[in-house]
């Protein structure tokens, strides 16, 4: 019999394109790692001598287009019909470059008109231009039609080799969306793009902003292989990390680091990764503006997940977000899957997990817990005080509504039971509160029983109504004054 080939549907194209992503800058993400590979490329060749590695995001929101350019190793002509036109059949090397799977290039079919493809190589006189229709390609797919891949394929891309007449040592790699269209026009969100790079890209830190950039850079180069940063810039800005010295809170309230902590993961004398964490006095949630809270895991100095991928190992989820830090994958067997929102599955993944629940995720959900409960004791001490305070005023000025004298008898029959109030007078001062008279009958300050009694229903409306207590002593006290 005679064996025949499997076809592979139009449906897969479909697929490793706009239904590989969950948004639409994880494609960003693919171009800059392609990208980064190929500077990598370059230098093993070429040497670092007078090379300025870069890496440029061009976004023209009048025009509706967007551009990732680097100048990289390029693909030579005699390549570039298979690397650019393959797919899945990438002939980079897993432990070798970021990309591997041969499938990343796709990621821009979905969100525009028209994606072309531009490269050149080092030393030689022809430009190749890969276009591919994207408006066809959707049509093709949701028509009535027998087309397999490779038939859709032949149908949406044109190729031609043009002599480059510019510098023959030019070399580069372009990416081009014509006429964007994704969600909320986010992939011309200048904003929005710049932080997410900032997030997830191989950019170095802001060492202005983080006085702690240089001394972590340091550790990673020891510790990561081949750890490496890129130029990335977008509409001329060059991206940098977000990490500050200063955090803000949740609130309006903020922290600051003190120093940064080096962390090492085993198993079994195995190393799986290695990571840095900011110290601070952990103060609550970090607000997510700041862009940098919470632990992030990398693999190649890129983002693997977001900054939620550890809060489970946590004992309550919002604990990772208390902190500051990246970890940095070692060992070659911790890959990301396909989409790069997690690892793959296998034993080494279980064992990374298992390590940060051991190092971080327990011991600092136990600092947390013991931190919150100190605070909370502070706070009721505070409160404690105040109480003591407003109950010390009422026997020297009176009290100003019965209510309030109620509250303050209970709050310190409260301290009492503790057993361990603050103020070792806390008898005296029960006993003067419960006989203790009204601010009016103490001071006499209302020429008659008829005002005294109809002010003294005003106060306890005022201070019985009144959320905010210490607000209606005021107004209380300015209605006195203006009585006086």
């Amino acid at each position: 019999m005679e064996s025949k080939k499997p076809v592979i549907g139009k449906y897969i194209l479909d697929s490793l394109s706009i239904g590989m992503y969950n948004h639409p800058l994880m494609l960003i993400r693919e171009y800059i790692q392609n990208a980064t590979d190929a500077i990598d490329e370059f230098r093993k060749r070429n040497g670092l001598l007078g090379y300025d590695p870069k890496i440029e995001i061009q976004i023209d929101g009048i025009t509706h287009c967007l551009k990732i350019i680097d100048n990289g190793s390029g693909i030579s002509s005699n390549q570039s019909w298979e690397i650019l036109h393959d797919i899945g059949n990438s002939k980079k090397r897993l432990n070798e470059n970021r990309g591997f799977r041969g499938i990343g290039r796709l990621g821009g079919l979905g969100y525009c008109d028209s994606l072309i493809f531009k490269t050149k190589f080092f030393g030689e006189e022809l430009c190749t231009v890969s276009s591919w229709d994207c408006c066809k390609l959707g049509k093709l797919i949701k028509s009535d039609n027998h087309y397999d891949t490779q038939g859709i394929l032949k149908e949406i891309i044109s190729f031609e080799q043009q002599k480059y007449d510019r510098d023959i040592e030019g070399h580069f790699f372009e990416v081009e969306m014509v006429n964007l269209n994704s969600s909320r026009d986010m992939l011309l969100n200048v904003p929005l793009i710049k932080e997410y790079i900032a997030s997830v890209a191989p950019v170095s830190f802001n060492k202005k902003q983080f006085s702690f950039g240089n001394e972590i850079e340091a550790e990673l180069k020891k510790r990561i292989p081949n750890y490496e940063t890129y130029k990335i810039a977008v509409n001329g800005e060059q991206i940098f990390k977000p990490y500050a010295d200063e955090i803000r809170l949740r609130g309006d309230k903020k922290d600051r680091i003190s120093g940064i902590d080096f962390i090492n993961f085993n198993i079994d004398g195995r190393s799986l990764a290695f990571g840095w964490m900011a110290r601070s006095k952990l103060l609550g949630t970090i607000s997510s503006h700041s862009n940098f809270d919470g632990i992030r895991v990398r693999r190649d100095n890129i983002l693997v997940g977001d900054n939620q991928l550890l809060s489970e190992f946590f004992r309550e989820k919002r604990f990772n977000n208390y902190l500051v830090g990246e970890i940095y994958t070692v060992d070659e067997h911790l890959i990301p899957n396909s989409r790069r929102d997690d690892f793959e599955d296998n034993k080494e993944k279980d064992d990374f997990y298992e390590s940060f629940i051991k190092n971080i995720g327990l011991p600092i959900s136990k600092r947390i817990r013991q931190i919150s409960i100190e605070r909370g004791k502070a706070r009721i001490n505070s409160q404690e005080i105040k109480i003591i305070e407003q109950a010390k005023n009422i026997l020297k000025e009176g009290y100003l509504a019965d209510y309030q004298k109620r509250v303050i008898l209970r709050e310190l029959m409260c301290f009492k039971i503790k057993n361990d109030p603050i103020d070792e007078n806390i008898d005296e001062l029960i006993s003067g509160i419960q006989n203790s008279k009204h601010h009016l009958d103490t001071n006499g300050n209302s020429s008659n029983k008829k005002n005294r009694a109809l002010l003294k229903s005003i106060f306890e409306i005022l201070y019985k109504d009144y959320d905010d207590k210490e607000k209606a002593i005021r107004i209380i006290k300015k209605i006195l004054d203006i009585r006086i």
